[in-house]
């Protein structure tokens, strides 16, 4: 499959993040990312009337799709351990100007940064200018805490109208984190947001673990660097990807029901890939 899908729960009421949770609501409407791809393209002029949606096995009737036309959350997660300086780190921050250059006014953006400690350089802010700010003062030093960053990442505020995107770069296998795999996999079931993972380079220890399994919970994707060079790239395409993706909506009819939500997105009558979050979380 290849689209990807995020699922929200939102309400008329007020709508806030817990760490660790998703969003509740006494009027539910769950709202999933779907990105549709063909031979690796987008797949553009889709409608509601082509995507086929069940909520724990249980058909839903879709009432919208919206594409890119939503604003966007984006936290940017970046490695900062002693392996990235030098060239790296002029090519990472690089990277992250020209993906923040990028966002449109309505956009919001962060920035957490992460060695053996993980750091808020800055929270999600509608001022680009400040977050690009932050970026140029990072510095390369220490070991990595990448679980520990991304769980503090999943547990930041996002504007509930927005379209929540991790994207984390690391360069190297985690060697200081206190939190466990078990528990951030936790985090991002029941998380919101979609998490796209750019690793440089592509050594068989980041292959093999539990990024895969995150970005699989998440709906997101991996992007391999083979060089420094690609970063830019990379941080570009992911964006793109985000960009092109459809907003479907849908009312569940099992809406009382707590717990996990086993969610599939499927196209009726199209050859397409999908990829897609496997459900949701409500507590």
């Amino acid at each position: 499959m290849n689209a990807t899908m995020i699922a929200l729960v939102v309400s008329s009421a007020t709508v806030g993040v817990v760490a660790g949770q998703t969003f509740r609501a006494d009027v539910e409407v769950v709202r999933m990312d779907v990105s549709v791809t063909r031979d690796g393209r987008p797949v553009a002029g889709l409608t509601k009337d082509d995507f086929i949606a069940t909520d724990d096995g249980a058909p839903q009737t879709i009432d919208a799709v919206r594409l890119d036309d939503v604003p966007l959350s984006v936290q940017l997660v970046l490695d900062t351990s002693l392996s990235v300086q030098g060239g790296r780190l002029t090519a990472l921050i690089k990277a992250g100007d020209g993906l923040l250059g990028a966002l449109r006014p309505s956009d919001h953006a962060g920035l957490v940064t992460f060695s053996d400690s993980v750091a808020i350089r800055a929270r999600m802010t509608p001022d680009l200018a400040s977050v690009r700010r932050s970026l140029g003062g990072i510095k390369g030093e220490g070991q990595t805490a990448v679980r520990d960053a991304v769980q503090l990442a999943l547990a930041a505020t996002h504007d509930s109208d927005a379209r929540p995107m991790m994207l984390l770069f690391t360069d190297g296998a985690d060697n200081a984190s206190w939190l466990t795999e078990e528990d951030v996999l936790e985090s991002a079931h029941r998380s919101g947001g979609v998490t796209h993972i750019v690793r440089s380079p592509a050594r068989d220890e980041l292959r093999s673990n539990w990024m895969e399994d995150l970005v699989d919970a998440t709906g997101g994707r991996i992007w391999s660097a083979t060089s420094q060079r690609d970063l830019a790239e990379l941080f570009s395409r992911a964006l793109a990807e985000m960009r092109a993706r459809y907003l479907v909506s849908y009312t569940p009819t099992a809406a009382g029901k707590r717990g996990w939500h086993d969610v599939k997105i499927r196209l009726g009558g199209r050859n397409a890939d999908v990829l897609a979050r496997p459900g949701y979380f409500k507590p």
